[in-house]
């Protein structure tokens, strides 16, 4: 009898232990549009998809985060998410004589496995809108069905009101164009900060893949309080052209992060600097 009593408890013990990890686990479920506004929605119809754009907000000239959803055109309730999508970004501009000049500018593009229901990726508009024009084309190679197709978008690119992206012509024999992005921080504070960097080369006027073969300093500084700050972390490559290391804010205010980007030991760049305040 005591055995059977036993038993019971333990097996009732393991229910009450399954459903709360079940319920742990629901509770924990990532929502990967939260904070996102849709930007963009079309269908890429030969794909038999939709594609929805989200981001933290509009388009602007500077590296920018972007979430595609794709959803079963006919059944719109089935999110896709085995899929190849490649970002196409093409601004037109005008000219007075001849053709018009087109170029691209550097992608990320999202890895063919959506990652929570999303395939996240980035596009670095070079320029705002003003003057010209910027189609962002995205290309779905559909897994489900093994069709392809492309959606594309007239979007605004805005100039930011604070400059988070310098493009340079590269103070060194090849004279590369560089676009050098400064990622983070976004909610900067008092003490020490990741600060994240992407630089890109131009290649051609269609081709801007990352670079990993130079290196960063900073050197911050408070211009009103005329001090700069102890303990910064020079950025180094992590892979990607995605360049990461630590700011240190010792206060509020306006900060000038001075940055120099080097090759083989020499500076390449000229007076390239970021403002943040907070």
């Amino acid at each position: 009898m005591k055995t059977n009593i036993l038993n019971i408890t333990i097996a009732l013990l393991i229910s009450v232990m399954f459903f709360s990890c079940k319920d742990d686990v629901e509770t924990t479920k990532v929502n990967s549009l939260e904070g996102l506004i849709k930007l963009e929605e079309g269908y890429a119809i030969g794909a038999a998809a939709k594609v929805e754009v989200w981001g933290k907000k509009n388009f602007f000239m500077g590296y920018n985060n972007l979430t595609v959803v794709l959803l079963d055109s006919i059944n719109p309730t089935d999110t896709l998410k085995d899929a190849h999508i490649y970002f196409q970004p093409l601004m037109t501009m005008p000219q007075t004589t001849g053709m018009p000049m087109k170029h691209a500018c550097p992608v990320e593009n999202p890895n063919e496995m959506a990652m929570n229901g999303v395939f996240p990726g980035a596009v670095a508009f070079v320029m705002p809108s003003m003057g010209g024009a910027w189609n962002l084309g995205i290309y779905v190679h559909n897994h489900k069905n093994d069709k392809s197709a492309t959606v594309n978008f007239e979007v605004t690119v805005d100039n930011p009101p604070t400059t988070v992206m310098s493009v340079f012509t590269s103070q060194s024999p090849d004279s590369a164009k560089l676009v050098l992005s400064l990622l983070q921080p976004q909610a900067p504070k008092v003490g020490m900060n990741d600060i994240e960097f992407t630089i890109h080369r131009k290649a051609s006027m269609m081709e801007w893949p990352a670079d990993s073969t130079y290196t960063i300093e900073i050197t911050p500084e408070m211009p009103s309080m005329g001090h700069g700050s102890p303990n910064n972390v020079n950025p180094v490559h992590v892979g990607n052209g995605h360049y990461k290391g630590k700011v240190n804010f010792t206060m509020t205010g306006e900060w000038k992060i001075n940055v120099a980007v080097k090759k083989d030991g020499t500076t390449v760049s000229k007076n390239v600097y970021f403002n943040i305040t907070f």
